[in-house]
């Protein structure tokens, strides 16, 4: 299961707090923690550059630390501020005895009806500590339900229902009606600030989380809207969060929408896609918009698709003139004028390889078409088979 705030109590600080109310909401998951302090302060007025909203920006199923300052003047309003952090899904709230140093009876009362549980700790905790060790604990558990092994499985399909199930249950983020998967790397990413980055972002994480997979990223979204543009800005939030230029040397790879049920799959579809984009060296949209690599991909395992591939580019592959023609032809889409223009030579000239390049490979009777096709196939399979995940 995803971590709880059970599994809170067991961290250095947790076992330095006290239970006041609540103690049957200790099974509540944990997907963050925030400080809430000012936020409630009945007299603060926020600039409106700051556009602060407590539901937009304080995230469903955190836990909740306090020093409870915004009631110095005014007790009644931790009962109320704790009713709707309550309200909004928050996963407990442990206040730190610096102002009070017991809460209001019908606070905790109230806690103690919703199952919603309070804590108290010693002014010698300090919030950054608690901060840390949450988000630590938090990342961990979903490094160990997403770990390489476990992503390696799904992307090579060998991932049982049953594992997929476990995964699901025990991620950190709760999954909607829809998902999608991004993988993201590049030769200047670092992972590892961008990925202890994310998990100090607040208010996102109700709508993706991050893991590290070899020398990148990926990124899960969730929402209840299953159309493609939704997730895309999703992924557009956390790109800018983050920092992350697409247009600064990053490769991404984004699948297609898909139930949390074919999370797998969806993980499948976002390599494919990064590696296809890869290959052609300019980012397809989608897994859906990459064409014929949505067939080759995920059949590189298939001893037939290499036969094929090596019987054609063998066949020319030790000839540099006839590799970069295929090279620019393909790249031209079957048009020998440009191909021509790019090579610098005749046109003539173009056509008297492909000729020869139509004997080496047994083509002599195929159509333009047909050996456009068939050159273009073997391209990719071989580009697919070199960048394809080990």
């Amino acid at each position: 299961m995803a971590l709880t705030v059970k599994d809170i109590l067991e961290l250095p600080f947790g076992q330095r707090m006290k239970l006041l109310a609540g103690g049957k909401g200790l099974t509540r998951p944990v997907v963050s923690v925030e400080i809430a302090d000012y936020e409630f302060a009945p007299d603060i007025k926020f600039v409106p550059e700051a556009n602060f909203n407590l539901e937009d920006d304080m995230e469903p199923g955190s836990f909740i630390i306090t020093s409870f300052l915004f009631a110095k003047d005014d007790p009644s309003l931790i009962l109320s501020s704790i009713e709707t952090m309550e309200k909004m899904g928050m996963a407990g709230l442990a206040f730190k005895q610096i102002i009070y140093d017991q809460l209001p009876a019908e606070a905790l009362a109230f806690a103690e009806k919703k199952n919603f549980p309070l804590f108290s700790f010693s002014k010698d905790l300090w919030f950054e500590n608690i901060i840390f060790d949450i988000m630590y604990a938090v990342q961990f558990d979903d490094k160990v339900y997403l770990s390489e092994e476990k992503i390696d499985n799904m992307l090579s399909g060998k991932m049982t229902r049953s594992e997929l199930d476990i995964i699901l249950k025990g991620i950190s983020l709760k999954l909607r009606r829809y998902i999608s998967v991004i993988y993201i790397s590049g030769k200047d990413l670092d992972a590892g600030r961008i990925l202890r980055s994310f998990y100090l972002l607040k208010g996102f994480h109700s709508k993706g989380l991050m893991v590290r997979y070899e020398d990148g990223l990926f990124l899960i979204t969730t929402s209840d809207r299953g159309n493609a543009k939704t997730h895309d800005l999703i992924r557009a939030e956390a790109f800018e969060l983050l920092g992350l230029d697409v247009d600064g040397g990053l490769m991404i790879g984004c699948s297609d929408v898909h139930e949390p049920a074919q999370l797998d799959k969806a993980f499948r579809e976002s390599h494919y896609c990064f590696t296809a984009s890869s290959i052609e060296g300019s980012p397809f949209e989608h897994f859906s918009d990459t064409g014929i690599y949505q067939v080759i991909l995920p059949s590189m395992g298939n001893t037939e698709l290499i036969a094929f591939a090596k019987d054609i580019t063998s066949a020319y592959d030790s000839n540099a003139d006839l590799c970069e023609t295929v090279k620019e032809y393909l790249a031209s889409g079957g048009d020998v004028t440009k191909t021509s223009a790019a090579l610098h030579c005749h046109q003539n000239t173009v056509r008297y390889r492909l000729g020869k390049i139509r004997e080496l490979t047994g083509l002599t009777a195929a159509s333009d078409s047909e050996l456009f096709m068939q050159l273009k196939i073997a391209a990719v399979i071989t580009n697919a088979k070199g960048g394809q995940h080990a």
